[in-house]
């Protein structure tokens, strides 16, 4: 087993006129799928979600079909339903630690998820130490 720290992410908001910073946990992966091209990215690691989801456009980068995929709902914040293609044979490494998982794309999607089915159940432990703003995962 090995434990990888990320510090969380400074995103940038406003609130009631003033430029806060929220600190989220963002982590930088390199994504490929089939042993094709490999493609750096920052993904919110989310306890929330289900699955992983990205965006079309990145799979549309690693050489994905999208559409060709298999078609699926999915139910977001406020069950709010957004069409998405399922593929199996997606890489994520972690600091070169490779794991093999799948993930579904949207068009509907902006940022890449990480989530409970794919991600979180492919890992030994994740930590979220919010007062010190970092994560750490054990794969």
């Amino acid at each position: 087993m090995a434990d990888y720290k990320f510090r969380y992410f400074q995103s940038p908001r406003e609130q009631n006129g003033k430029l806060i910073y929220v600190p989220i946990p963002l982590i930088d992966i390199v994504v490929n799928f089939k042993r094709g091209q490999m493609l750096n990215v920052l993904a919110l690691v989310d306890s929330g979600a289900s699955v992983n989801l990205f965006p079309a456009s990145l799979g549309e980068k690693l050489g994905i079909n999208i559409r060709k995929g298999k078609k699926h709902k999915i139910a977001g914040i406020g069950d709010i339903q957004i069409e998405s293609f399922f593929y199996e044979g997606i890489g994520i490494f972690i600091e070169g630690h490779k794991i093999e998982t799948n993930a579904y794309f949207s068009y509907q999607q902006q940022i890449p998820l990480l989530g409970q089915n794919g991600f979180f159940d492919k890992c030994d432990k994740i930590l979220f130490n919010r007062r010190e703003e970092e994560i750490i995962i054990t794969v």
